[in-house]
């Protein structure tokens, strides 16, 4: 990265006050690194290359929050996961290409890092679900985690198919809120279009 003697720390020291170079440095760094990984969920090289784009852009636009004390490539990988899965999220028109995103985010990689991130965010999907009230709870259980219809659903537990439709409609919202208050709301958007 440019002038060997310089470390990262003091490019984002540099970045915070506004120094093209030292962005251009760190751009150079690692943006081949958030292409590949882009590239991996949405398989398209022109689509990754935007979104790749839109990562640095965003960089950019926050650099004077930016801690050179704090890991840049964690950073980086946050913010590249975040506009990812806003694109998917956008590009999910049914449920078959909501299975392939689902897929692809199973093969993210094998690093201990990203399976110990995703781990976390499953858990907290989990700790969402276990707030919900009772009944509620049993509606989701049966309808996203175990794939049953509404009709299903509304026998086993003897009440009406639009109850069971209500009760999903409030635990959608009652999960998204949990996320907004806890952590990242776009990945609680994506975990919720899919069926587990």
């Amino acid at each position: 990265m440019g002038d060997s003697t310089i470390t990262e720390a003091e490019y984002l020291e540099r970045l915070r006050k506004g120094d093209v170079d030292a962005y251009m440095q760190l751009y150079d760094k690692y943006s081949a690194h958030v292409y590949g990984w882009v590239l991996r969920f949405v398989k398209v090289p022109a689509y990754a290359e935007d979104i790749a784009q839109d990562v640095f852009l965003k960089i950019w636009e926050v650099r004077e929050r930016l801690d050179p004390t704090q890991s840049f490539p964690a950073y980086l990988y946050k913010i590249s996961r975040n506009k990812t899965f806003t694109f998917l999220r956008k590009n999910a028109a049914d449920e078959a290409t909501r299975l392939q995103i689902m897929q692809r985010i199973g093969e993210i990689t094998t690093s201990p890092y990203h399976q110990a991130l995703w781990a976390q965010y499953q858990q907290m999907l989990n700790n969402a679900i276990t707030q919900l009230p009772y009944q509620r709870q049993r509606v989701f259980t049966l309808c996203r985690q175990e794939g049953k219809s509404y009709d299903e659903a509304a026998k086993e537990l003897g009440i009406s198919r639009n109850t069971v439709k209500e009760h999903m409609v409030m635990a959608l919202k009652d999960i998204k809120a949990y996320f907004y208050r806890h952590g990242d709301l776009s990945l609680a958007l994506l975990l919720l279009m899919h069926k587990f």
